[in-house]
């Protein structure tokens, strides 16, 4: 029987702003996702290097819970490390990051790594030309994938809207950056989908069994619920492509991080009960 499960994006991160990640005190978030329903946590680290990752774990532990993935984009709004950097020192720091990153998700026990923001920009000042930027990005993927393999963990790649970056923003584009990596695979997330694809349905089946999570928000990036998206044709196309896994809840938190995370298990948990 198919299992989707519902997990929330949560920011480990005191000094970074983001607006589509869970901020407040964990213990207090956590609680309310379990009364909720939710089974895990995307935890959005900045600096793997500094988190507590043994206490993490425990607040994991404590409340039942799973880690989902790890997310790692706080670390490019915090740091600027970015994959695709035109300066190796740079890239260099980001890989480094990465590698890190690949080591606590192994710990927190989902042996999964979100790259998203932390790919980079291209084709403005400061950042190489997008062509070039693609051939620093595969070659960083490359030192990823034997990493990730080594460690028993999977890299999922995220295609990303035009607005936040043009390097890579549709899932053919992407499917055809990680050809032939053996430990990276696709994240399918339905907000960016809505902007770059010609159907967001069709984006699902065009990433078939590429997809290794999945991030959910509105056309609007709100909740689940609160936008133009059919949610029961999502899972059926997740369904279809032999998904299984978590539906991680990417939103704005609004009105409130509890109203967000209400109005998606709202959404969503009737669907996926069967």
């Amino acid at each position: 029987m198919v299992r989707f499960r519902l997990s929330i994006v949560y920011a480990v991160a005191p000094r970074t702003d983001f607006d589509v990640v869970v901020r407040g005190e964990l213990s207090k978030v956590l609680g309310l996702a379990v009364e909720l329903g939710y089974e895990g946590v995307e935890y959005n680290i900045s600096d793997p290097f500094e988190a507590d990752v043994r206490g993490l774990r425990k607040a994991l532990d404590d409340f039942g819970l799973e880690a989902s993935a790890l997310s790692t984009g706080l670390s490019y709004l915090r740091y600027g490390y970015s994959l695709s950097s035109p300066d190796p020192g740079n890239r260099g720091k980001a890989l480094e990051f990465f590698r890190r990153y690949v080591d606590v998700s192994v710990e927190l026990g989902c042996g999964k790594v979100v790259v998203g923001l932390a790919r980079g920009r291209c084709g403005v000042p400061g950042e190489a030309p997008c062509e070039e930027a693609l051939k620093h990005l595969r070659s960083s993927l490359e030192l990823l994938d034997d990493y990730a393999g080594e460690r028993g963990a999977t890299i999922v790649f995220e295609p990303l809207n035009r607005y936040e970056t043009k390097l890579v923003n549709k899932v053919g584009e992407a499917k055809e950056l990680i050809k032939g990596l053996m430990n990276v695979k696709l994240l399918l997330d339905t907000f960016h989908t809505t902007l770059e694809e010609r159907s967001p349905y069709d984006a699902i089946l065009e990433a078939g069994g590429l997809i290794g999570h999945v991030h959910v928000a509105d056309t609007n990036r709100l909740a689940p619920g609160l936008g133009m998206l059919d949610w029961e044709k999502v899972l059926y196309r997740l369904v279809r492509v032999g998904y299984e896994g978590f539906l991680s809840v990417e939103a704005l938190a609004k009105p409130s991080y509890e109203d967000m995370l209400r109005e998606a298990a709202r959404t969503l948990k009737p669907l996926i009960s069967f």
